[in-house]
């Protein structure tokens, strides 16, 4: 046997053939394009395809030591030749061998006497074929950014480790990656960078992990990665915890300056969660927003209690879809006390929801689902025309009619129609601008969207008021009562809570009620639970109050019967009786 070592980047093509003449032959007119290895036997051709790795094989028929047919079929047969193109080299009549070369694998023949041009014609056809396929391959299989398996083969081989695993006894580990922040990336710094980003990234965790395991990326910014052969839990926290520490380093960007990132990285297991390849891969996804809600950079184990949570949402999501139409949705009110005059000059609307299986839903819980699925403007307006209309009329025992408080959702002040639905139910029930204040909390202003601003002037110069829910609890509340036509501000129950034990949070009320007096603006004290809260807010100058000691919410019909009892059961001085505060 004899090769072509000057080329060795170029293709290798195995010419088996007893003939040293025809060797001579095929070489020259071979040699120059491609790598060429020969050999006169079967048995030394079997040992070359293996250890060579050729792109073809070009091989006649008849060899002094087997069947050529024989030897093509055992190339197709094993799994390191299956692939290689065989190219048959038969006499001229041999139709029925050309037919059975065909049927057991072999790409195509050449008929004796060979031509040189039908040689190179031939054998550049099945390597162009041959090309074709890798690349189709490779882009159905592998990531065009970064060269990692996608889904579908990262997928693919979990499920192999899955099974392979469970036969030994050991476990399998599902890594799933997520980039924190990366839309940021891309939109500040341009897709190029992000691009960069990710390929960095790519390699610090193929670098990271194990030589066993799979790194797929299955996403935009959201890295898969298989664990196999796992002997304990804490192997798998381990690699999470190398894995973080490399993503958190700093990452050069061509043409200068560094980019910062963090992860969220979530862990499932085989078979402590499941022996399902996709139930992992869901189970790693849940624990992964898990890490993303406890703050971000950082790595989450599954467990049932974060199922539990899925599930508990996914019911939520279905069944909110249906309560509008169903009329799950009820208001209720919590009156507003004067501190000044001890009488209700207004009430609180509060959204509740009661479905039959799923009972009482806190707002808390169903509020954050219904904005992120775009549920909550039509929520939004069943809230405003429920309130406008109970309160259309409604009078305190001085008979003015009574202020109403609504909390209006970013997402509905973001609506570009906000304004004019707004004044259509107005106009529907002739509630007066003045007589409604629309608590709005940071996170709208936080937003920093001109429209925001646009919005929010519009409403104010209707004559409607405007106040700052839960003022206190943010980084930059202060700025933004200077910022925006604010006519209130509402004190946290944070601020509340303890306001009489805690010295702190009685300097922190003091210091907000003092400085919304010199801004003119009236201030709102939340969650008042004892006489001791509410006398110390009425020493402060506080200007309202509401709480479970004056009052928990009611329906509209409570309202009025506590309107009615503070009318008939008032002292002298027109504090009203206690029996307002157990309603």
């Amino acid at each position: 046997m004899h090769a072509n070592h000057t080329a060795p980047d170029k293709d290798t093509v195995l010419l088996v053939d007893s003939s040293p003449n025809s060797i001579r032959i095929l070489n020259a007119i071979l040699g120059e394009e491609y790598r060429v290895i020969f050999s006169t036997t079967g048995a030394t051709a079997k040992v070359l395809a293996k250890s060579e790795s050729p792109k073809l094989i070009l091989m006649d028929v008849e060899l002094p030591d087997m069947d050529g047919f024989a030897l093509c079929q055992h190339f197709k047969t094993e799994p390191e030749t299956k692939d290689i193109p065989v190219i048959l080299i038969t006499e001229h009549s041999e139709d029925e061998g050309r037919e059975m070369g065909l049927k057991i694998g072999c790409a195509d023949y050449i008929s004796k006497p060979v031509s040189p041009a039908e040689v190179k014609l031939r054998i550049y056809n099945q390597l162009r074929i041959r090309r074709n396929e890798e690349l189709i391959m490779q882009r159905a299989l592998y990531d065009s950014l970064t060269g990692l398996a996608n889904r579908n083969l990262t997928l693919d081989r979990l499920r192999y480790a899955i099974a392979h695993d469970l036969r030994r006894g050991l476990m399998t580990g599902v890594m799933l990656v997520d980039i924190d922040n990366f839309k940021i990336i891309n939109d500040t710094l341009s897709h190029d960078v992000g691009d960069q980003v990710l390929v960095e990234l790519s390699r610090r965790i193929v670098k990271a992990v194990r030589e066993i395991d799979t790194v797929g990326r299955v996403s935009g910014d959201e890295f898969l990665i298989v664990l196999p052969g796992l002997h304990q839990t804490e192997n798998a926290c381990q690699i999470a915890s190398k894995l973080r520490k490399a993503i958190n380093k700093p990452v050069e960007i061509a043409g200068g300056g560094e980019v910062h990132v963090t992860a969220s990285i979530g862990v499932s297991l085989c078979p402590l969660d499941s022996d399902d390849f996709k139930r992992l891969f869901g189970y790693a996804d849940v624990a992964k927003h898990q890490a993303k809600e406890g703050g971000k950079d950082s790595y989450r184990l599954f467990t049932s209690e974060m199922n539990d949570s899925v599930q508990r949402r996914l019911r939520l999501e279905y069944h909110l879809v249906w309560a509008l139409s169903r009329g799950e949705f009820s208001v209720v009110y919590q009156p507003l006390y004067d501190l000044k005059t001890n009488r209700i000059s207004g009430a609180e609307a509060l959204l509740r929801w009661n479905n039959d299986e799923l009972g009482s839903v806190p707002p808390a819980e169903f509020i954050p689902i219904a904005e992120q699925s775009n549920l909550i403007y039509e929520i939004g307006k069943f809230v405003l025309d429920t309130a406008m209309r109970d309160f259309s009329e409604l009078k305190n025992r001085e008979g003015d009619l009574l202020h109403l408080a609504v909390n209006i959702s970013p997402q509905q002040v973001r609506q570009p129609h906000f304004v004019e639905d707004f004044l259509g139910t107005m106009e529907k029930h002739g509630f007066a601008p003045g007589r409604i204040e629309l608590e709005v909390t940071e996170g709208l202003l936080l937003s920093n969207q001109p429209n925001v601003k646009e919005m929010l002037n519009k409403l104010h110069d209707l004559g409607t008021e405007l106040s700052m829910d839960d003022f206190g609890t943010g980084y930059s509340s202060l700025s933004y009562l200077l910022q925006f036509p604010f006519d209130a501000l509402k004190i946290d129950r944070e601020f509340v809570d303890g306001i009489t034990d805690v010295e702190l949070n009685e300097a922190l009320a003091t210091a907000v009620i003092s400085m919304a007096q010199g801004l003119k603006i009236k201030t709102v004290a939340e969650g008042v639970e004892t006489e001791e809260q509410l006398e110390m807010l009425k020493s402060k100058g506080c200007d309202l109050a509401q709480g479970y000691y004056l009052s928990r919410p009611l329906d509209i019909d409570g309202l009025k019967t506590l309107l009615g009892e503070t009318e008939g059961e008032s002292s002298k001085d027109g504090k009203a009786t206690n029996k307002t505060k157990t309603t």
